[in-house]
């Protein structure tokens, strides 16, 4: 039995605990809030800055296209709150950015709501 025969669960790959993962952070760094329909995006210029993690690396694989905080965390498989503490990081060192929500909603069309209720009624 090898030294690293603990950390490596047969069926499952490498096991790393999500707070070592954080250093044991439980908040993202700084002051953004990171709601799961918060829209974010890998920075266009942003050189990659040494020493991220492969954790990191994924997440900003993720984000070439924008995508939500929700999106990001199903398809990386860690739990949300790692996700929010990783995406924290990645904001702070300014390869990611939150992406502002739209300022006005789409207004529904008259012609559109006619056809919607013409459609229910002959149901």
């Amino acid at each position: 039995m090898s030294r690293y025969d603990r950390w490596l669960d047969r069926e499952a790959g490498p096991v790393v605990r999500p707070y070592a993962v954080t250093g044991g952070r439980t908040d993202p760094a700084g002051d953004t809030v990171l709601d799961l329909i918060t829209v974010i995006s890998a920075a266009d210029a942003a050189p990659r800055p040494a020493g991220l993690g492969p954790e990191h690396r994924a997440l900003l694989r993720l984000c070439r296209a924008p995508a939500t905080v929700a999106d990001v965390a199903s398809d990386i498989a860690l739990p949300l709150g790692v996700v929010r503490v990783l995406l924290g990081d990645l904001i702070q060192k300014g390869v990611i950015t939150v992406l502002p929500p739209p300022t006005e909603r789409p207004k529904a069309r008259a012609d559109l709501l006619k056809e919607v209720l013409d459609g229910l009624r002959s149901l």
